[in-house]
C-alpha cells in the first residue's frame, strides 16, 4: 500500500511487528542490521519526519540505493545505480577471462562471453532495461571492448563484429527480452503484471493498452513511468507486425523464431562512441528502427 500520512506509518509499522511475532511464534529471528528501507514519492516532510523499526526496537536506516534480489533499486525510480554496477560486474569478469585464458580465437572467446559475461548483462532486464543514451552507451561499451580482443582476419568496425559474430547489440537483446515477456504475460505464461492489459481489433490485431498520466506528474517520474515495461515494453510489442502480435496458443520457442526472423530484417547499428555516421537512424532501439 502507498504512505500518504502518519496513519499510515502507523498501519504499516503495526504490519511489521506482525511479522516479528510471527517469527517469534515460530522460533525464528530477524537480523535487524540487514533491515532497510527506501522511500519513493515526493512527499519530503513525511519521509523526514517519519521512522521505521525492526525487531529490536531498532530504527531501520533509510537508503538511495538497496538491492533486491539482485537489482539495485533506487529511490529516485531510475536504474543507474545498477547499470554502473553491472557493468563494473561484467567488466571484472572480462578482465578474469582475458588474464586466466591465453587464446583470442574466435570460438572460445564468444563462448566464454556467452557462458560467464551476457548472463551479468541480462540479468532481469525486463525490469531495468533504460532508455537513457549514456546509460544504453555504458552497457554497450562492455560488449565493444571484449569485441576488440577476438582475433579476426581483418580490420572491421564494431557495427561489422556484431554481424561477423553472429551477436546481437546489448539494447537490441533488452529490447528483445521486454516483448518476449510482455507476450508471455498476455499469453499467461509469466504472472501478470496489472498493467499490462492486451485487448483484440478486427483490424488491428492484439495491442497492449497503456494508461495516460496526469500532464502535471514531475518529468523524472514521467521519465520513470516511460521507461518501465509497462509502457516501453508495450510499445515494443505494438510495434510488431500484425500476425506476430496475433500468434497464441503456441510455444515459447516457436515465438522466439518468428521474432527472431523479424529482428533478423532491422538492421542493428547501437549508438556507440564515433559509430553514429551513415546508420539507418539516429537511435538503434526497435521504436525508432521499424
Amino acid at each position: 500500500m502507498s504512505i500518504k500520512n502518519q496513519d499510515d506509518v502507523i498501519k504499516f509499522q503495526d504490519d511489521l511487528n506482525r511479522v516479528y511475532k510471527w517469527a517469534k511464534d515460530n522460533n525464528m529471528d530477524f537480523n535487524n542490521n540487514k533491515f532497510e528501507a527506501v522511500r519513493y514519492g515526493l512527499n519530503t516532510m513525511l519521509k523526514e519526519t517519519t521512522k521505521y523499526f525492526g525487531p529490536d526496537g531498532i530504527m531501520i536506516e533509510t537508503k538511495s540505493h538497496v538491492k533486491d534480489l539482485g537489482d539495485t533499486m533506487s529511490s529516485d525510480a531510475s536504474f543507474c545505480e545498477h547499470v554502473t554496477r553491472t557493468c563494473q560486474k561484467a567488466r571484472n569478469m572480462v578482465a578474469w577471462i582475458l588474464r586466466t585464458f591465453k587464446t583470442r580465437d574466435r570460438l572460445p572467446m564468444i563462448t566464454l562471453w556467452k557462458s560467464l559475461v551476457q548472463p551479468i548483462m541480462d540479468y532481469c532486464s525486463q525490469l531495468w532495461c533504460p532508455t537513457q543514451p549514456s546509460l544504453i552507451k555504458q552497457l554497450e561499451a562492455v560488449q565493444q571492448n571484449f569485441t576488440r580482443k577476438v582475433k579476426v582476419d581483418q580490420k572491421l568496425d564494431y557495427w561489422e563484429r556484431l554481424k561477423e559474430f553472429k551477436l546481437l547489440s546489448q539494447q537490441r537483446r533488452r529490447e528483445r527480452y521486454r516483448i518476449l515477456y510482455c507476450w508471455k504475460v498476455v499469453e499467461g505464461i509469466a504472472p501478470t503484471v496489472p498493467a499490462i492489459e492486451a485487448k483484440s481489433h478486427p483490424r488491428n490485431g492484439r495491442t497492449i493498452l497503456m494508461k495516460t498520466m496526469d500532464n502535471k506528474t514531475p518529468s523524472y517520474i514521467q521519465k520513470a513511468r516511460d521507461a518501465s515495461i509497462n509502457i516501453h515494453g508495450a510499445k515494443l510489442f505494438n510495434l510488431l507486425p500484425k500476425d506476430l502480435r496475433n500468434k497464441t496458443d503456441c510455444s515459447l520457442e516457436s515465438f522466439k523464431y518468428n521474432l527472431d526472423k523479424f529482428l533478423s530484417s532491422i538492421p542493428d547499428e547501437p549508438w556507440v562512441q564515433n559509430y553514429c555516421t551513415g546508420r539507418n537512424s539516429f537511435h538503434n532501439s526497435l521504436l525508432h528502427c521499424v
